[in-house]
């Protein structure tokens, strides 16, 4: 261990003792999980990991609070724990997000994109819908308006009809009186034609005789 400070010989400077509180075992069990996630540590860890695992104790606390904290992790649904470690004097931020959280945050969120979809596709039908019925109420009112016309029309030329009817019927009327009188007439020059005929007959009879 090397502390760099100045006058101090790397073998007889002593590494100083951590206080054992939540952040000593909080970054002790950080560094066994990312052993068993098959997470290389560097130097540093690997020597402050291998100095805190002389004492059984340790172990047992460190233990303890190991299954505290995956207690803690399995009753929480929606977990998001930043963890601060000190690495190569740098802060190196661990972001642990939840996956189940993620997954229905995703189920959730794809939901509201459907859901958004959804309204603004009923909205858009709802408008057409709309157009339609102001077209199909715009196409009635000219046709109930061409019809009215077209009726109007049409009750003018059947009373133009029926006058023109009754104008015949009246002419016709007249037609058969004069035909009426003209026969007549006609049988009258006819019986006057037969009596003068006879006359003339008998009178050219009387002269040869």
């Amino acid at each position: 261990y090397n502390c760099k400070e100045f006058g101090h010989i790397e073998r007889e400077c002593q590494k100083p003792k951590r206080v054992k509180d939540a952040s000593y075992h909080m970054e002790k069990m950080l560094l066994c999980k990312q052993e068993e996630a098959g997470i290389q540590l560097n130097a540093e860890q690997a020597d402050w990991r291998d100095d805190t695992d002389d004492d059984e104790l340790e172990d047992q606390e460190l233990e303890a609070h190991y299954m505290y904290m995956t207690q803690l992790q399995e009753q929480s649904e929606s977990v998001h724990v930043t963890y601060s470690i000190k690495q190569d004097a740098h802060n190196v931020i661990i972001d642990s997000l939840d996956m189940s959280y993620d997954r229905e945050a995703i189920e959730h969120k794809d939901d509201d994109n459907d859901l958004v979809n959804e309204r603004e596709l009923l909205a858009s039908l709802i408008e057409k819908l709309k157009c339609k019925l102001d077209e199909s109420k715009n196409r009635n009112k000219f046709f109930e308006t061409l019809n009215k016309v077209l009726f109007e029309k049409l009750k003018g030329e059947i009373e133009y009809f029926k006058n023109k009817i009754k104008s015949l019927e009246s002419l016709n009327n007249r037609f058969k009186e004069a035909n009426n009188k003209l026969s007549e007439t006609n049988n009258l020059l006819y019986t006057d034609f037969k009596k003068s005929e006879a006359k003339l007959v008998r009178r050219n009879s009387m002269e040869h005789a």
